[in-house]
């Protein structure tokens, strides 16, 4: 069997494919899936939105086969030093292929390149660390939330709303929020509505919490696993750095899931930075089932 390889352009159907992809890993518990199918969806259409294709062509790049289908894929997230690899379970043998792509072509001109792996890939790390990468830190954990004994109860204080983005409408607060949350002034409203027009974006689930001057001062999204709607994950929260310490992040958290719950979740995880970040405290007080572990794997490529 034949199979190419290409860079990515952006297109449409380029993208269907690599999606079909990503969902297919999605369904096999037991593969790394660190790059997942709503990543991907955040990339394209927040992240990234408005580059110019050589950046597509630059920073993604797939295998496919003679049928059209998407076998593996290279790709960085934040466009530096940063890349993930996904391979379909039964193209094992392109990992080095992969990997040989992005130490010669994408990280020609880099001093080192790093990946991050769940801890249960060991199939993946035990390649990486045979191809010279170490150990580079705990990077991220993701948290599991079943539904079926968990607590949705939540108090808001006086003098604050929690409901859907779609009943407040302020793009302005809204962009303004997010800005501050994450100190990130590049994030605009052109950016937030191109994530409220991805392929799996739900309304009800796009939360907010306002003053009583309409100001937003909380925020959330949730998402359904596009094939297995029965999980949930939230993806961004945030809250204004004026109005923290207020549990407004534990109410947005209950509720969205609340609403997953409505729409037939069975369960929800969190993504987070590894501790010592302080989200881990809010999101170990919402009573997490288990915990995913990422930690980084690094290769030196030449001396800076």
């Amino acid at each position: 069997m034949t199979i190419t390889d290409h860079p990515f352009t952006n297109t449409d159907s380029e993208y269907s494919l690599i999606k079909k992809l990503l969902l297919e890993i999605e369904t096999r518990p037991e593969i790394d899936n660190n790059w997942e199918p709503g990543r991907m969806d955040w990339w394209r259409y927040n992240s990234h939105l408005g580059k110019d294709v050589s950046f597509f062509q630059t920073h993604a790049h797939y295998w496919k086969t003679e049928a059209d289908q998407v076998v593996a894929l290279f790709i960085s997230e934040y466009a530096k030093d940063d890349f993930f690899i996904v391979i379909h379970p039964e193209y094992g043998q392109l990992f080095h292929q992969v990997l040989e792509w992005g130490k010669t072509v994408w990280g020609k001109d880099k001093s080192k390149i790093s990946t991050d792996v769940y801890t249960y890939a060991t199939h993946k790390t035990d390649q990486l660390l045979a191809a010279g990468f170490y150990e580079d830190g705990h990077i991220e954990n993701v948290r599991i939330y079943p539904f079926d004994q968990f607590d949705f109860s939540y108090d808001l204080k006086p003098g604050y709303q929690l409901m859907r983005f779609a009943d407040d409408g302020n793009y302005e607060s809204r962009v303004k929020a997010v800005q501050n949350a994450f100190n990130n002034p590049n994030f605009s409203e052109a950016r937030l509505r191109s994530l409220q027009n991805s392929p799996n974006y739900q309304k009800d689930l796009d939360l907010v919490i306002i003053n009583d001057q309409g100001m937003s001062v909380a925020f959330c999204m949730g998402w359904l696993e596009e094939i297995n709607p029965k999980v949930g994950f939230i993806e961004p929260m945030g809250v204004h750095s004026d109005f923290r310490q207020n549990r407004f992040g534990s109410a947005l958290a209950k509720e969205c899931f609340k609403r997953m719950k409505g729409l037939g979740a069975e369960s929800a995880w969190i993504a987070s930075s590894a501790e010592p970040h302080v989200s881990n405290f809010l999101y170990d007080s919402l009573k997490p089932s288990s915990i995913k572990r990422s930690y980084r794997y690094t290769l030196t490529l030449k001396s800076e």
